[in-house]
């Protein structure tokens, strides 16, 4: 578990992180998330002990991470690839950090296996595409088989297979009852894998809870499909309601599905299909983020 209270931290008078307080709980994935720049990365540093904060606390089950008896296995870590080291072949790598978490280092093979790397173990890691970069950082994360995981940005150059692959991973680790806390600002890829949310902005919280009351939270919309998206888009405007475009949809919010029916037939627009849907996890950090900022701008 990793528990974060009140955390407070500024770079030469500008402050980034502001009265921070939420929880990665064990068996379930933490999405941490928010636009670059919103204290994710910083945040995390100072969970792991790279830097401290101003004031307030950060634990990992229950003490600070510098006071683990074997590091390794209390905590995974992987802080993006400027962290690893480029001259080093995978192979090696993986064996350094084998024998630092005081694991024998004939598991180096598989553990290049579980990440889809075991032909590229001999290979620097300087020769290594993003997404192989990705998977090795993930795979010395693992060496110790930690009883917690903390990753940043673990998506970044991933192809659309690797990222369902790495969904599997972080799941079979939860499943395990270990907790796994995951930034990213790819909101619709942690739509997929995480349990439970915080949503970051300028330093701040903006909102935290379960995916599923998050979303049903936020506003529903009013999906319809219809052979003129611009007819229907005007009728909506001469009524005072906003519209947009969603993906083959025009997409309404603030009004009933069958209100939004009634002004299509009483404007004579023949209605493909008419579904209500909850908001993405996107618009609730949108709309969370933006009444933040006009409450910050009417104090």
């Amino acid at each position: 578990m990793i528990q974060i209270e009140h955390l407070k931290k500024s770079y030469g008078g500008k402050e980034v992180l502001s009265d921070v307080t939420f929880t990665a709980q064990d068996g379930c994935i933490t999405g941490f998330v928010g636009p670059n720049g919103a204290g994710k990365s910083t945040t995390m540093r100072i969970v792991a002990c790279m830097e401290g904060a101003d004031s307030g606390t950060a634990l990992v089950n229950g003490r600070p991470f510098r006071e683990a008896a074997c590091p390794s296995a209390e905590m995974g870590i992987y802080l993006g690839n400027e962290y690893l080291p480029m001259t080093m072949t995978g192979q090696d790598y993986l064996a350094y950090a084998c024998r630092v978490a005081g694991v024998d280092v004939s598991a180096v093979d598989r553990l290049l296996d579980s990440v889809e790397l075991g032909g590229a173990g001999r290979k620097t890691i300087a020769s290594y595409s993003l997404g192989m970069k990705q998977r090795v950082g993930l795979a010395a994360a693992l060496v110790a088989d930690p009883t917690t995981l903390m990753l940043d940005e673990p998506v970044n150059g991933l192809d659309p297979m690797g990222v369902q692959w790495l969904r599997g991973v972080l799941r079979a680790q939860a499943d395990k009852g270990k907790a796994v806390l995951l930034s990213s600002h790819l909101l619709s890829e942690l739509e997929l894998v995480a349990d439970r949310v915080v949503m970051l902005d300028h330093g701040h919280i903006v909102a935290q809870g379960a995916m599923g009351d998050l979303e049903a939270g936020g506003d529903k919309r009013v999906l319809i499909h219809t052979s003129d998206d611009v007819a229907l888009m005007k009728v909506f405007a001469q009524h005072g309601v906003a519209a947009k475009r969603d993906g083959v949809n025009v997409s309404v919010s603030g009004i009933t599905a069958r209100d939004a029916g009634k002004m299509a037939y009483d404007a004579g627009i023949l209605v493909d299909s008419l579904v209500t849907a909850n908001s993405s996890l996107e618009d609730v950090f949108m709309s969370t983020a933006a009444q933040e900022e006009k409450g910050a701008s009417n104090e």
